[in-house]
């Protein structure tokens, strides 16, 4: 099995995942057989982040020595090959240890290491198993905190972010004598709560006195508060009444304050078209930006200035324009080419929040360009990572001939092979037509059984009675189709007995609007989606429930695009802070968005079951890892990916309620003061 061998988790936990979860530290008493000059040249590449010469050194040392030496170093050695990303090496090592018949605490270190192979081989029930028994109170203080790391991670791959949230508030309370990890466990803790639904918030808290219940009270206030500082601010201090004792750092709670919304003395200049194939797709993204700048309050509101750049040669004297108009930020344009002029500009003077993706492979980051879209390549890859996480290891493919359909078949290929999956066949099909059972048929092995069944029917000369049988060595179908399309190719591949298969799918699936008559053809499927689509009620002002009595739209079919524009306006203030924090999170509309090295954004997406006709949420899309940025991304030039097309779609934003994208001061609306 092919072992992914640098490993870079998202998220700021599972940084401190890689560097707090080995038991290793600078108070860790050195093997007694190797020398002190040894031992400092060791600490010396430990230092300075050369993990894989230190992991040699030991692992030489180790072999050299005899037992219980050996088997101490040679855990050592795993350790260093983890931090190196080495995860082959790792596993090669671990299997030579031997557990101690005295030593508890050598074979606590041993069980958690061999945990964290688990984890990073996708194998969520095995790691499970060999987290337990939990370590007693008596247990090195180290490894308890070792042991809830893990634990939190574990759930957190699962998509269990309450028992991840519960183990991260047991780890909160073990790091007191440490601030500064504190703090970042805290906000971690903090960020994972928000993630849920409100609802979930109220519902699932725990019985008193335990203090997770004014952490997820605590991210109640930051959810629903977050346009208004002075207003987010007494609700902090109200809720600090009520949790007088509770361990909120104070660190923490003024960090709330500081990224929260923008200002009037902000000048934000948008770059969206007017007319031409994009206009309505725009109009979307538009509506969603100024509903979420009108959910700040007026004496907050930055000034927002809109520019029409439906010609492709205007761009750049747009983006000049912008700056001589006192803009200090960007946002847009949407077109690709757009995106890729910008990006060839040597010098930005202030970022840009580009609401598409250049897929030039050479190039270069620009530290004031960010690159924001719905890229679908997102959606195949998070499929591949939950199926493996499932315990899933050979897949079927089934797409649609064209390059929206290869888009996203290599996308799950690749990943799922970087996994260790096996793929065991991948067909296409004809979106035109309504008859799939021939690429279905070969899918499943269908036609080899036939030609079985024919073959011996010659050679016995007589007709032999015999059922064609469907392959058996698949443990699940990754399937990309649009709504339509998914109906029909459900119940034909329930008809060539395909019906116990578990289908996994991307967000095409859904067109976002509940149609239970319609989608109860897909039967069971699970599938990757924006969480707002999926949100409960209560997602406040900004929820799809409330946007939908003066803006209709959002129940249509650019549903999607309103998430994204909601984003685009909330992002602006987060930049700095994403990009100074390799890994930092932002929990926006249209999905958890992180940035890659190359100033790109990704999503983490809502996981859901379509089931008799209805899509509910069922959890969050874990990430394995953070991508290396090795796909490219079609723009919204072919905007298929959102199943749109940009010559005839209608827009069903009331245009009476916003204001039209011209080159103008932005003023409200009389229906809205």
């Amino acid at each position: 099995m092919h072992i992914i061998r640098h490993i870079a988790l998202l998220s700021i936990f599972v940084l401190l995942f890689q560097q707090g979860c080995t038991t290793v530290t600078k108070e860790s008493q050195p093997a007694p057989q190797m020398s002190p000059e040894l031992r400092l040249q060791v600490t010396s590449l430990l230092e300075d982040e050369d993990y894989a010469t230190a992991a040699m050194i030991v692992e030489t040392y180790a072999m050299e020595s005899e037992s219980p030496f050996r088997e101490q170093l040679l855990l050592e050695a795993v350790e260093y090959w983890l931090r190196a990303g080495e995860q082959e090496r790792s596993l090669a090592l671990v299997k030579l240890i031997q557990p101690s018949e005295t030593d508890l605490d050598f074979n606590l270190k041993l069980r958690m290491l061999r945990t964290e192979l688990a984890v990073l081989q996708g194998d969520i029930d095995q790691a499970l198993d060999l987290m337990q028994p939990e370590p007693g109170p008596d247990a090195p203080l180290a490894l308890r905190q070792h042991y809830h790391r893990n634990m939190a991670e574990i759930f957190r791959l699962s998509g269990n972010l309450l028992e991840s949230a519960r183990e991260l508030d047991v780890l909160d309370l073990l790091m007191e004598e440490d601030p500064d990890q504190r703090l970042v466990i805290q906000e971690l803790l903090v960020q994972t709560l928000t993630t849920m639904t409100d609802t979930a918030l109220t519902l699932l808290q725990p019985q008193p006195p335990s203090t997770l219940i004014g952490w997820m009270e605590l991210a109640k206030v930051i959810k629903s508060q977050t346009a208004d500082p002075e207003e987010l601010s007494s609700s902090l201090a109200e809720w600090r009444q009520r949790f007088p004792d509770h361990p909120a750092m104070q660190t923490m709670m003024a960090g709330l304050l500081e990224l929260q919304g923008l200002s009037p003395d902000d000048h934000i200049a948008v770059m969206l078209p007017r007319s031409g194939p994009y206009a309505k797709v725009a109009a979307a993204v538009r509506d969603g930006l100024m509903a979420a700048w009108y959910q700040q309050p007026p004496q907050y509101r930055p000034k927002l200035q809109f520019y029409d750049s439906s010609e492709l040669q205007s761009t750049l004297s747009i983006y000049q324009q912008a700056i001589l108009n006192g803009a200090q930020m960007i946002v847009g344009p949407l077109n690709k080419d757009s995106v890729k002029m910008i990006s060839n500009l040597e010098l930005l003077d202030i970022p840009v929040l580009a609401l598409n993706q250049v897929e030039d492979e050479f190039y270069e980051t620009n530290p004031n360009l960010f690159q924001f879209g719905l890229a679908p390549e997102d959606e195949a890859e998070q499929v591949a990572e939950r199926a493996w996480l499932e315990g899933h290891r050979t897949a079927l493919i089934l797409t649609p001939q064209g390059n929206w359909g290869d888009r996203l078949a290599n996308s799950f290929r690749n990943r799922w092979l970087t996994l260790g999956g096996e793929i065991m066949e991948s067909q296409t099909y004809l979106p035109k037509e309504n008859d799939f059972s021939v690429p279905i048929r070969m899918l499943l092995n269908i036609n080899e059984s036939e030609a079985r069944i024919r073959s011996l029917t010659r050679l016995m000369g007589q007709r032999v009675e015999a059922e064609p049988r469907t392959r058996q060595d698949a443990d699940f179908i990754f399937l990309a189709a649009r709504p339509q399309k998914a109906r029909q190719i459900r119940p034909q591949l329930k008809f060539f007995r395909a019906g116990n298969l578990p289908i996994l799918s991307t967000s095409h699936i859904y067109s976002g609007i509940e149609q239970a008559e319609l989608d109860r053809d897909l039967g069971k499927i699970s599938f990757v989606d924006t969480p707002w689509l999926l949100e409960d009620n209560h997602g406040g002002a900004l929820s799809r429930k409330s946007l939908e009595r003066f803006m209709p739209g959002v129940k249509g079919r650019y549903a999607r695009l309103y998430a994204m524009g909601i984003d685009s306006y909330n992002l602006l203030s987060q930049l700095q802070a994403m990009q100074q924090q390799p890994g930092r999170l932002y929990n926006g509309k249209s999905g958890t968005i992180y940035l890659d090295a190359q100033n790109r954004m990704h999503r983490l997406l809502a996981w859901a079951d379509m089931e008799k006709g209805k899509a509910s949420i069922i959890g969050y899309a874990p990430r394995i890892e953070m991508p290396h940025n090795t796909q490219t991304f079609n723009d919204m030039n072919s905007i298929d990916e959102l199943g749109i097309d940009v010559e005839t779609g209608s827009s069903e934003a009331v245009e009476a309620e916003l204001p039209p994208v011209s080159d103008h001061d932005l003023s409200e609306p009389a229906g809205r003061r």
